[in-house]
């Protein structure tokens, strides 16, 4: 079964990334607008030219370009043994045996699926649309440790 992320969980993702990419490149940009006299010591705003439409249509064009993918490319594949993550062309599969606590509580009150594994750790997987992963990998996992069982067993881990 195919289950796709929530649309506005990747797109709250991808939005954070992108304006700190942008306000990086922006302060970058600006910096090729102006220039500081040095007799004066003023500020002397350069008009545009066309350089700096091809960086902001560049700028653009890139942010359009990966945000559209990363939409389709994001999806969960369950099975009966395990379950596969397909993210931005990467596979990464979890097997339920393997999978030792799943945080119940805090998945369902954040809509993700927070579990460890010793094998890949603490995971924090982006929750589908109608929470159907998070009931299989309740149902399907076998040895799901309690959370007091848990911080015995790995004091070390932070989830």
């Amino acid at each position: 079964m195919k289950l796709r992320v929530e649309p506005w969980r990747i797109i709250w993702r991808f939005l954070i990334t992108i304006l700190v990419i942008y306000a990086l490149a922006a302060g970058g940009i600006l910096l090729t607008f102006i220039k500081i006299d040095s007799t004066t010591n003023e500020i002397i705003w350069l008009p545009f030219s066309t350089y700096h439409y091809i960086i902001i249509s560049l700028l653009l064009a890139i942010g359009i370009g990966t945000f559209i993918p990363s939409l389709f490319s994001y999806y969960y594949v369950v099975e009966d043994k395990y379950f596969l993550m397909k993210k931005y062309g990467k596979t990464f599969e979890f097997t339920y045996k393997n999978i030792e606590f799943i945080d119940i509580d805090e998945s369902k009150r954040k809509k993700m699926v927070i579990f460890y594994a010793p094998t890949c750790g603490t995971k924090y997987l982006l929750g589908d649309k109608k929470g159907v992963l998070l009931d299989t990998l309740i149902k399907k996992c076998p040895d799901i440790m309690s959370v007091e069982e848990f911080r015995r067993a790995h004091p070390e881990q932070r989830y």
